[in-house]
């Protein structure tokens, strides 16, 4: 061969190459009763498994009068998605149909990237659930799906509540300690980690934040901080945001808490102070003076602001006398002078 042609058939598998590299294809047959039906392909988020919205399509075809179909192009991420196949069961259905029972299953979620290949056999109940897929990473995922029923159903009894809390934080310990120790694509462990609720994850996340560290970085290698990456970081953020929230909540009650208390409180020294206050009155009104008639004139001659002097005259008596009934008053009243008198025996009640 000389060199040119050499040279010819370089530049060919060059071109040959460029133009096949990044080429999808999806195809089957769809074993249905009805003829022309429309498949949808979807793209899903990561927490999207279980979600089903006319926002995660990217597009459909129709199949022919034998149920074929198929999907090819450059559409398709070249990196590693999560998609959904399905058609409705209801041709005349206005939205979007998910339908997993014993009879009928009419969906397929699936690993795929944009140089893969996946081919369907006919299935008249489980339309998509025979099939053939080249994505290595989607065989990973049914491996780490079936490992995961399993722990499901060791550690998860879901009819007894008192421990589902307990059931469910050992579940995640064992789909972390499987994705530490087989060391699957990080997009898989994405994906388990976010079946479980979040209550778990957030407890667990305050615990062990550095394999969440580790898997967002092994992410960002894999995406370049795009895709999932990016989708894990948000909801990361929200981890935390919820935390804070959490954390905010219980400080808002705590300061409630203490204000009430401090009310209250407050509102009890007052009534403490008050009864203490009305006792000491109380008992003052309660003692018996025992004063004589001619002290009695003399104490409301002083209420008056009357002078010894004009006592002793209003009285007839002297004021010798007057000076004797004022000493004996204080004695009684247990004062010293005349403003303490006034003011103790003004409170006291007389007969």
């Amino acid at each position: 061969m000389t060199n040119s042609a050499k040279l010819f058939f370089v530049v060919l598998f060059l071109l040959l190459q460029q133009y096949c590299f990044g080429q999808y294809s999806i195809s089957g047959y769809l074993d249905t009763p009805e003829k022309n039906k429309r498949v949808y392909l979807s793209i899903l988020k990561f927490d999207e498994l279980t979600a089903i919205s006319d926002n995660q399509i990217l597009t459909s075809t129709v199949t022919d009068s034998l149920g074929y179909f198929s999907f090819e192009g450059r559409l398709l991420s070249e990196k590693n998605a999560i998609y959904r196949i399905y058609a409705n069961v209801d041709e005349e259905f206005g939205g979007v149909q998910k339908v997993e029972t014993d009879e009928l299953k009419n969906f397929h979620q699936f690993i795929f990237s944009n140089s893969d290949t996946l081919v369907f056999k006919g299935n008249k109940k489980f339309w998509f659930s025979t099939n053939t897929n080249t994505n290595l990473v989607d065989k990973q995922w049914r491996d780490f799906e079936a490992y995961a029923l399993k722990l499901r159903r060791e550690f998860i009894d879901f009819a007894n509540k008192g421990q589902v809390s307990q059931s469910s934080s050992q579940y995640l310990y064992e789909l972390k300690s499987y994705a530490i120790n087989q060391k699957p694509h990080p997009l898989i462990t994405l994906m388990h980690v976010a079946d479980v609720p979040l209550k778990f994850l957030r407890e667990d996340f305050k615990k062990d934040s550095k394999f969440y560290d580790e898997l967002q970085e092994s992410l960002n290698k894999y995406y370049g901080e795009q895709l999932y990456a990016l989708q894990f970081r948000e909801f990361v953020v929200d981890l935390n945001k919820e935390e804070k929230l959490e954390e905010l909540s219980f400080y808002r009650s705590l300061t409630y808490t203490l204000g009430a208390l401090s009310v209250l409180l407050s509102i009890g020294l007052f009534l403490v102070f008050k009864k203490l206050k009305d006792s000491r009155n109380n008992q003052v009104q309660s003692v018996s003076f025992d004063l004589t008639t001619q002290e009695e004139k003399v104490a409301e001659l002083i209420l008056k602001d009357k002078s010894n002097k004009e006592i002793a005259t209003e009285l007839f008596i002297s004021l010798n006398t007057v000076k004797t009934h004022i000493r004996n008053l204080y004695g009684k009243m247990e004062v010293s002078n005349r403003r303490d008198f006034i003011e103790k025996f003004k409170n006291h009640p007389r007969d």
